[in-house]
C-alpha cells in the first residue's frame, strides 16, 4: 500500500497535534524552569531538525550504532539510555544493541566513508534507518564559587540507508555542578527522555507520525449510508490509543485524507462518520489510531464502502378525476427511513414536460389533491374538461429524488349535464309552473331558468333557482310586470355548477296562461232617479266567477272602483249621489283566480236634478195684506213652495201649494216689504231662492192725519 502523504500529512496535523504538542511544552518547560538540584544536568538548549521529506518515509526498523565519546563509558551509558527512551515512544523497530555492536561499525572514518559504511549496513542489516551520536563533555570551574562545572554537547542524528541522506537531528546542550566525572544512568535516561519528547514532537507537527509498532485498530463494521460512511471500532487500552481517525480517497491508490476531527476513545465501541459525501459513491478508507504523544499506526489495507443513492421510487401512483376543476392522488407511503417527503409532477401530455407542482413533507403522507396553481375556492382552478398526467417521485433528507413512478392520469369534470324531464303546467291565471328532475351532480348549485314568448326569437334568462334538490319553479313573470292572460311561453332550463359552468339547454316546453273573463255585456244605467243611479248587466258565461266589480267616474277616462257584487248578482244600485250630476260606469267580472275580465263599454248616467227657483215675482197689496204671484220654474213634481222674508236671518213666512201666496198681515204705510220663494218638487229637493221682490207701503193723506 502506498501513501503518497504530503496532502494527507497537512491535513491530518491540525487535528491530531495540538494537545500533544502543549502537553510536551508545558513538560519540557517546567523542566526548563525547575531549579536542577546538585550533580543533575540541566538541558536548556534541545533543538530537533527534520529532513523535508520525512513524513513520506516510513522508517520500519532502525539500528543505533553506539555513541561516540572519549569516556567509553559515558558513550555506552547514554546509548542505552537513549535506545530505551527511543524504545518508549514507540516510534520504530529497533534492532538490539548487541546486533549493531557486533558489526564492528567504524566511526573514525571520514564523512564520506561514513555514508558508504551506513549505506552498506543498512543493507545488510536490512534496516532503513542508523541512528548514531557524538558527545563531548567538558569540564570547568566556576569562577564565583569555585565548584566545578561539567558541560555536556550531545548531537545525535538518524541516517536513511536508502539515499545516506540525514533524516533528522537531536542536538542537546546540558550542563551540571558536578564533582564526579561520571553520568549516572538516571540522569542520563532523563536527558534522553527530555530529547526525544522534542524531537517526537517536532515530527508530529511535520506529519512524520506512522509507526510501525502500533497495532492497526480493529473493525468491527463498516456500512455506507445516506451521504456519509459509518465504521465502528473496538476501541483500545488509553495508553495505547487516546484517538482514531477515518482516513478516505476515492480509490485505493489515491491520497488518503481526514474529513473530520479525531474520536476519543472513551473505552466503548468507537463510531467514525465522514458525512457530506457524494450519493451513491464509492469510498475507500482506512482507520488509524493515535496515541497520546500523536503518533500513528501505519494505515491497514484500504476497504470500500458506497454511500446510499437516491431514494426508490414508489411503485404505483393512483389518481381520482371527474372532480370539478382538481384531482386527487393516492400512493402507498415509502419504507425507505431516509425518505422525508415526495415531489409530484404534472404535465397535459403524457411525453411531458412534466412542471413540478407541489412538494409533499413527511414520509407517511399518501394523499394530495391538485387544485391548481392558484387555488381560489374549495373546488380549484384546473381547467374543466381537460386530462392530466403525474408522476411522483421520493425525497430525501438532502432533497435528492428518486426516479418518477409510472405515469397515470385523470380527467376533470367537464360542464354539467341539463336537467332531464322538463315539464310545463298551463291554464293557471297569470303564471306556469315548471317541474324537472333534480341532478344527481354533487357539484351542482342550482338552475337556471329561460323564457320566451312566441314572437321573440331569443330566450332570456327570467330567473335562478338555488339549491340541487331543487325540482319546481313558478313564473309569474317580474315584480315590475307579470305573465299576460291567455298567452303561451316556452321555456328551458340549464344546471349551473358551484363554479358558474352552465349546461346545455334542456328540450323547450311550452304552456299557456288562463284566459281572463269576457267583457261584461248589456250595461244599462238608470237616469233622473233622485239621488242614485241603478245598474244592471248580463251574467258572465265562465263557471268560475266570483263577482262583478263596478267602477264610476264623473268623466269617461276617470272612473274608479266603488264596489263589488256576489257572482249571482247582475244589478247595483249607486246610492248617495249629487243631484243633478253626470256620471260614467263599468263592470267587470272576477274569476276564482282573482283574474279581471275586460271592462264593459262605458254607460253614461244622471241624478235628478233640483228644481228651478221661481221666476216673475209679482207683489201687492190687497185688503188682507200683501199677493205675491209668480210664474214655476222647469219641473213637472213640484210639490210646494216655500216663501221666505230675506234679511241676515232669513224667515220663512210659509207655504203655498199654487202660485200664489197671501201674505195676511197689518201694513203700515211707509214700510217696505222683501219677500223670496223656492220651489221644492216631491223628493224634497228645493230650488234656489229666487229674485228677491220689494212692495213699499205708500203713504196715504188719512194716515198722516192719524199720525
Amino acid at each position: 500500500m502506498q501513501f503518497t502523504g504530503t496532502h494527507h500529512y497537512q491535513l491530518l496535523l491540525p487535528r491530531c497535534i495540538p494537545l500533544v504538542l502543549l502537553l510536551c511544552l508545558l513538560l519540557s518547560s517546567q523542566q526548563i524552569m525547575a531549579a536542577p538540584p546538585e550533580k543533575e544536568y540541566s538541558c536548556k538548549n534541545i533543538t530537533a531538525s527534520l529532513a523535508p521529506d520525512l513524513r513520506t518515509i516510513i522508517f520500519d526498523k532502525v539500528g543505533i550504532v553506539p555513541f561516540q565519546a572519549e569516556d567509553t563509558e559515558l558513550g555506552a551509558t547514554l546509548t542505552s539510555s537513549f535506545n530505551s527512551a527511543l524504545a518508549n515512544t514507540k516510534k520504530y523497530k529497533i534492532l538490539p544493541l548487541e546486533v549493531i555492536a557486533g558489526q564492528h561499525f567504524l566511526s573514525d572514518l571520514k564523512e564520506q566513508s561514513l555514508k558508504q559504511r551506513v549505506i552498506s549496513l543498512g543493507r545488510s542489516l536490512k534496516i532503513r534507518g542508523i541512528i548514531s551520536a557524538t558527545i563531548t563533555q567538558t569540564r570547568a570551574v566556576a569562577l564565583e564559587d569555585r565548584k566545578p562545572l561539567s558541560a555536556l554537547s550531545i548531537n545525535i542524528q538518524m541516517t536513511d540507508t536508502q539515499t545516506g541522506k540525514k533524516a533528522w537531528s537531536l542536538k542537546m546542550e546540558c550542563s551540571a555542578q558536578a564533582t564526579d566525572q561520571h553520568l549516572p544512568p538516571a540522569q542520563a535516561q532523563q536527558i534522553m527522555d527530555r530529547g526525544l519528547q522534542v524531537l517526537i514532537s517536532e515530527m508530529v507537527k511535520a506529519g512524520d507520525i506512522f509507526s510501525p509498532l502500533l497495532p492497526r485498530p480493529t473493525v468491527i463494521s463498516s456500512r455506507g449510508d445516506l451521504r456519509k460512511i459509518r465504521v465502528v471500532l473496538q476501541p483500545d487500552p488509553l495508553y495505547l490509543f487516546s484517538r482514531y481517525q477515518l482516513l478516505i480517497a476515492d480509490n485505493p491508490r489515491g491520497v488518503f485524507i481526514p474529513h473530520s476531527s479525531p474520536v476519543q476513545n472513551d473505552q466503548a465501541p468507537i463510531i467514525l462518520e465522514e458525512k457530506n459525501l457524494l450519493d451513491s459513491t464509492r469510498y475507500y478508507c482506512t482507520v488509524i489510531g493515535i496515541t497520546p504523544a500523536g503518533l500513528a499506526n501505519i494505515p491497514a489495507h484500504p476497504f470500500a464502502i458506497t454511500t446510499s443513492g437516491a431514494p426508490r421510487p414508489l411503485p404505483y401512483l393512483q389518481v381520482s378525476g371527474n372532480n370539478l376543476r382538481h384531482i386527487q392522488l393516492q400512493w402507498s407511503p415509502s419504507q425507505d427511513p431516509h425518505v422525508t417527503g415526495y415531489i409530484i409532477y404534472r404535465s397535459t401530455t403524457p411525453q411531458g414536460p412534466f412542471k413540478k407542482i407541489a412538494d409533499v413533507d413527511g414520509r407517511n403522507r399518501q394523499s394530495f389533491t391538485d387544485y391548481g396553481e392558484v387555488r381560489r375556492n374549495t373546488y380549484g382552478n384546473l381547467a374543466d374538461d381537460t386530462q392530466y398526467f403525474y408522476t411522483i417521485r421520493t425525497r430525501n433528507t438532502f432533497d435528492v429524488e428518486s426516479k418518477g413512478a409510472p405515469i397515470v392520469s385523470a380527467h376533470t369534470k367537464g360542464a354539467p349535464l341539463p336537467p332531464a324531464e322538463l315539464q310545463a303546467i298551463g291554464n293557471q291565471p297569470r303564471q306556469v309552473s315548471l317541474f324537472w328532475q333534480p341532478s344527481q351532480d354533487p357539484d351542482i348549485k342550482g338552475y337556471a331558468i329561460f323564457r320566451k314568448e312566441q314572437s321573440q326569437n331569443i330566450f332570456s334568462q327570467i330567473d335562478f333557482v338555488n339549491g340541487r334538490d331543487s325540482q319546481k319553479y313558478t313564473d309569474t313573470g317580474s315584480w315590475t310586470t307579470s305573465l299576460k292572460n291567455n298567452c303561451t311561453y316556452f321555456y328551458q332550463l340549464r344546471s349551473v355548477n358551484v363554479v358558474d359552468i352552465s349546461s346545455t339547454s334542456s328540450q323547450t316546453v311550452s304552456a299557456t296562461t288562463k284566459p281572463a273573463p269576457v267583457a261584461v255585456r248589456g250595461l244599462q244605467a238608470s237616469n233622473n232617479t233622485f239621488r242614485q243611479v241603478q245598474l244592471q248587466w248580463q251574467p258572465n258565461p265562465e263557471n268560475d266567477i266570483t263577482g262583478y266589480e263596478i267602477f264610476r267616474g264623473q268623466t269617461k277616462d276617470d272612473l274608479r272602483k266603488i264596489d263589488k257584487t256576489a257572482a249571482d248578482i247582475t244589478s247595483y244600485d249607486d246610492k248617495g249621489l249629487w243631484d243633478g250630476m253626470i256620471y260614467w260606469y263599468q263592470v267587470r267580472a272576477i274569476d276564482i283566480d282573482q283574474l279581471q275580465g275586460d271592462f264593459s263599454p262605458a254607460r253614461r248616467a244622471t241624478t235628478k236634478a233640483r228644481p228651478l227657483p221661481p221666476r216673475a215675482l209679482v207683489a201687492r197689496k190687497i185688503p188682507q195684506g200683501i199677493r205675491l204671484d209668480w210664474q214655476p220654474g222647469k219641473g213637472s213634481d213640484i210639490d210646494h213652495y216655500e216663501i221666505y222674508s230675506p234679511g241676515f236671518l232669513a224667515t220663512k213666512l210659509g207655504n203655498a201649494q199654487d202660485n200664489f201666496f197671501i201674505y195676511q198681515v197689518k201694513t203700515t204705510p211707509g214700510k217696505t216689504y222683501d219677500f223670496q220663494v223656492k220651489a221644492v218638487n216631491r223628493d224634497g229637493l228645493t230650488s234656489d231662492l229666487s229674485e228677491q221682490i220689494s212692495l213699499r207701503i205708500p203713504v196715504t193723506t188719512d194716515s198722516r192725519e192719524k199720525k
